[in-house]
């Protein structure tokens, strides 16, 4: 899934600054460089809780990590100050989410949180267009349901080393939020392409509801639904820049 995110990050960045210039690749080399950062402390933190779910992951020592969030730092700064002051602001959240705030309830808030600073970041640096209001609110909603559905799916990995949501108000309440929440995307999809009037965006909808349905009468379980939602933001996000 890795893989997924480098490929979601260069076709987001591809498609909204419209060319490859001297920004684009130092902007490409920051937000893959953060993104990696991230994953790799992650999975160094949480190693073993992975060992326990039977996952083997590529370890890489803190001094390679830390390596990562230089060259993320060092790229931004030489776009502009503006684009370091943001990947700063991630790089904190990231390292207070590893650290701390994944093993707490409100620890999906801060992932979302610093994902939609991610997008928001195309803006200084291939301009602030329309589309960016509405890829930052799309990428906030989808991955705070995302991340609800992954802290459901790892409730009995993570019951005895964190409180997440799902610990917190139970797998029941958080299937519920789940479920909830989804409907609340959906409204607001239809709400945008009253606004934006897309064919591809209103083919995109479709696509949406179709799936979400076929969750809601339980043809598929959360752990495909987490899959079925960043394909559904990669999708989104095509919709959206097409």
């Amino acid at each position: 899934m890795r893989l997924l995110n480098i490929l979601i990050t260069l076709i987001l960045i591809l498609l909204y600054s419209k060319q490859i210039d001297k920004d684009f690749i130092l902007f490409l080399i920051s937000g893959i460089s953060i993104l990696l950062f991230a994953n790799f402390q992650n999975d160094y933190v949480d190693r073993e809780i992975d060992l326990r779910k039977g996952k083997r992951k590529l370890i890489i020592s803190p001094g390679l990590q830390l390596a990562l969030l230089v060259i993320s730092l060092l790229t931004s700064f030489f776009i502009s100050f503006k684009v370091f002051f943001l990947f700063l602001i991630m790089a904190i959240l990231i390292n207070f989410y590893n650290l701390i705030a994944s093993k707490k309830p409100y620890g999906f808030l801060i992932t979302t949180l610093v994902v939609s600073i991610g997008i928001f970041s195309l803006g200084p640096v291939f301009g602030f267009k329309e589309s960016l209001i509405y890829l930052v609110i799309f990428a906030f909603l989808f991955n705070l349901v995302r991340e609800i559905v992954k802290s459901f799916i790892d409730y009995d990995y993570d019951y005895y080393y964190r409180e997440t949501l799902a610990i917190k108000i139970s797998k029941s309440n958080t299937r519920l939020l789940i479920k909830s929440l989804l409907v609340f995307i959906l409204i607001s999809l239809i709400f945008c392409e009253i606004l934006i009037k897309s064919l591809y965006f209103l083919l995109y909808i479709l696509i949406f509801a179709f799936l979400i349905i076929l969750y809601f009468l339980n043809f598929y379980s959360e752990k495909i639904l987490s899959h079925v939602l960043k394909l559904l933001m990669l999708l989104g996000f095509l919709s959206l820049l097409l």
